[in-house]
């Protein structure tokens, strides 16, 4: 009996496929899927390979800078250099925020700058028009495209009579509206899995292939649930409705509610509710924090002299020309450490409140499955606000650790020199490169967790109400005809 009742499955699903594949509505759709695919691949592999090689490009040149220069240890601290976010493949294939967060970081000595230089920036036409890529097509497009030949899947058969008939021979409706859900579900999984392919082609050619696979089919497995869910709810709209008409819209309405109107309203709340000081405040707040004292009566000055009074008890001396190093490589640290500390206790103000954002955004994708799917694949993409958090703090250790050599150089090596204490190449030349490591992806999947509860929860929701209410309405009511 199963395998019997396998082969009508089977039967079924052929039957719809055949039947899309002959549809030329359906034919020239998937046609136009593929070439924006091939638009989006030609546009992403031009990005990736104009922002890499522009950062080698640019490293390269900081880096030369760097070990050639003849000064001050704090002359070079002042002078310092630049950090470059590093591209990665899948960052084209989801830009996410990236064209709007930054990618520049600025070393310099007694300043905590911010991450800067987005392409927003410097290209007005991003802030206007998403560019073309990947994320758009499969989150955007092919859902509306599936939710469309989904919702006339039922209506189709009760308009040409077909419906009636297929019951009165004894076809369940269940397995009538299955047949409907997997065989439009698999027709998607077919027209997108050879550009999942592509894509996984390219990323074996790249130096991150041990880091990025395994994203890589995380976003796949996070495209084929979110098509899983948006079949079930094409055709529960398709078996509830009673013209194609009205299923269409139905299914519109329900595409632009999920994918552009709830979004906005939820960005528009949380930027409401948890609103971001300027960064002309922010960094007005650290000034004075640093020149006041964080509790507003620990001026600049006094620390200094707190500092230099606890270094001569210390040492058992009387003046700071008896100290065994030079004084101000030591005083300059003293300043520098207390000026980072300030930045990170404002800084820290900023963090709270981009995570009361993002823990509405996170939580608001429980309503609309749509809102999951963009979270869960920026995060896996390394293109979300974690990620550009998360470098930004590697390239602030990195910069405070540089800061600190380059001033404990100066303290322990520039006590007797006679003139100006002076290092070459040969010291700048061993500083090591900065390399930003990426989070694993067990972390991402554990900050993204809600978003694969809400997807899951969807899905076993839909087919609940496809299984037990709607295929037993539909029976219910075809029999009574």
């Amino acid at each position: 009996m199963r395998t019997k009742g396998f082969g009508i499955w089977q039967m079924l699903i052929k039957k719809e496929l055949l039947l899309s594949y002959r549809n030329k509505t359906v034919l020239i759709s998937a046609i136009a899927i593929w070439i924006l695919f091939i638009a989006a691949i030609f546009c992403t592999f031009l990005n990736y390979n104009a922002n890499h090689k522009q950062r080698l490009e640019a490293n390269a040149l900081f880096r030369q800078q760097w070990a050639h220069q003849q000064r001050n240890p704090h002359d070079a601290a002042h002078f310092g250099t630049y950090l470059f976010k590093p591209m990665h493949l899948l960052n084209v294939f989801d830009p996410g925020i990236i064209d709007y967060a930054g990618n520049t970081y600025r070393i310099e000595a007694h300043q905590q700058h911010e991450i800067s230089d987005s392409n927003a920036e410097h290209h007005d036409s991003a802030l206007r028009f998403a560019n073309l890529s990947f994320a758009l097509i499969l989150q955007l497009l092919v859902p509306l495209f599936l939710l469309f030949i989904t919702a006339i899947s039922i209506t189709s058969e009760k308009e040409n009579g077909t419906l009636k008939m297929l019951l009165a021979q004894g076809l369940s409706s269940r397995k009538m509206i299955w047949a409907k859900v997997w065989a439009n579900y698999l027709l998607v999984v077919m027209i997108i899995l050879p550009a999942f392919l592509i894509v996984a082609l390219a990323v074996t050619f790249t130096g991150d292939a041990s880091l990025l696979f395994g994203r890589l089919v995380w976003i796949l497995a996070t495209c084929l649930l979110y098509y899983l869910l948006v079949a079930l709810l094409g055709t529960l709209i398709s078996a509830v409705s009673n013209h194609s008409g009205k299923a269409l819209l139905g299914a519109l309405c329900f595409w632009i509610f999920m994918s552009i109107i709830f979004p906005k309203i939820v960005t528009g709340i949380a930027i409401h509710n948890y609103p971001l000081m300027s960064r002309a405040a922010f960094n007005d707040l650290v000034e004075q924090g640093y020149r006041k004292g964080l509790n507003g009566k620990d001026p600049y000055a006094d620390r200094g002299k707190r500092y230099i009074d606890s270094l001569l008890n210390k040492y058992h001396v009387d003046s700071v020309q008896a100290l065994p190093f030079n004084v101000d490589g030591f005083t300059l640290q003293f300043n520098e450490d207390y000026r980072t500390m300030v930045f990170n206790h404002y800084y820290k103000t900023v963090e709270n409140r981009f995570d009361q954002q993002r823990r509405l955004l996170s939580l608001s994708g429980i309503f609309d499955p749509f809102l999951s799917t963009k979270r869960l694949s920026m995060a896996l993409a390394g293109s979300d606000f974690y990620h550009h958090e998360h470098f930004f703090k590697q390239a602030q250790t990195y910069r405070n650790h540089l800061i600190r050599k380059l001033n404990l150089q100066l303290a322990m090596h520039g006590k007797d020199v006679k003139g100006e204490y002076v290092v070459g190449p040969r010291y700048f030349g061993q500083f090591k490169d900065f390399s930003y490591q990426l989070p694993t992806l067990y972390c991402v999947l554990q900050l993204e967790k809600i978003a694969i509860v809400s997807l899951i929860g969807w899905i076993l929701m839909l087919m609940f109400l496809l299984q037990f209410i709607v295929s037993r309405s539909l029976a219910l009511n075809y029999a009574t005809l």
